[in-house]
């Protein structure tokens, strides 16, 4: 049996979170879209998924354990649309212990990601 993998990420705007991940990560329109839900497809049939948290039941809080990766198309060209959306985000910290070069960011809730070119890999 083939294990479908979908990773979901609980947030508190999914309005904000789904344009950053769809525009500035660049993961492009969602195959699922609504108020509660929203699922990218991204390669090898995987699935990154934003569920917004009920309303009087806040997300967990960022920074926990889990993180992801995300392969973009250039580093530059992320970093460019990462500043453009807000000037005063943390610069992106390097991950040199994946034994490839990889920038971390927050998302707009303070989520941890990291990005990733295949000219870094």
């Amino acid at each position: 049996m083939k294990a479908r993998i979908s990773l979901v990420l609980q947030v508190a705007d999914i309005a904000v979170e789904r344009a950053f991940y769809r525009d500035i990560v660049g993961l492009g329109e969602p195959v699922m879209n609504s108020n509660v839900w929203v699922e990218f497809k991204l390669d090898g049939g995987t699935s990154f998924c934003l569920e917004q948290a009920a309303p009087n039941k806040p997300p967990l809080p960022p920074h926990g354990r889990t993180e992801f990766l995300f392969f973009v198309d250039s580093l530059g060209e992320f970093e460019k649309r990462y500043r453009a959306q807000n000037a005063d985000a943390p610069e992106g910290i390097p991950c040199g212990q994946l034994g490839i070069h990889a920038m971390q960011y927050p998302d707009p809730e303070g989520n941890l990601f990291r990005v990733t070119d295949k000219q870094h890999c």
